[in-house]
């Protein structure tokens, strides 16, 4: 499956809903696609890009915290699907050793977790081709 590195670009919560969209685009500055996600990830997707933290770890740190104690780091994290409307992603680590997982993951959870790892991200190609749209073409 075709991968292009993507970076979180731009994160929008909704005065109407609870649904918020969290935009990733390619990496050279070229397409853009939404996923929907709560606000619940919203806030803190905007703690990790800022930087911001907590009194006490919250359920992505306790996740970070426990992957660095087990030796493993996260390497990159991929939107490797959207079907039915559903985005699907990947997580993947390695350690010092070379040995390798992967785990299944909510791109909201993935993305908020790599951001604040520093770890790349990326997205299939197909959903690029699919859904992304370069910012100020019209899609008439």
């Amino acid at each position: 499956m075709a991968m292009k590195e993507v970076e979180l670009f731009r994160i929008l919560r909704s005065d109407s809903s609870p649904e918020c969209h969290m935009y990733l685009r390619e990496s050279d500055g070229g397409r853009v696609f939404p996923i929907i996600i709560h606000q619940n990830e919203m806030a803190e997707l905007h703690r990790k890009v800022h930087g911001i933290t907590m009194r006490r770890p919250m359920t992505h740190d306790l996740f970070a915290s426990f992957s660095a104690k087990s030796g493993f780091a996260l390497v990159s994290v991929e939107i490797t699907e959207l079907r039915e409307e559903v985005f699907y992603a990947r997580m993947n680590y390695e350690n010092e050793a070379g040995s390798s997982f992967s785990l299944d993951a909510r791109p909201s959870d993935a993305v908020a977790i790599a951001t604040a790892q520093s770890a790349q991200l990326f997205a299939a190609e197909v959903i690029l081709d699919e859904i992304g749209v370069v910012e100020g073409e019209s899609s008439s």
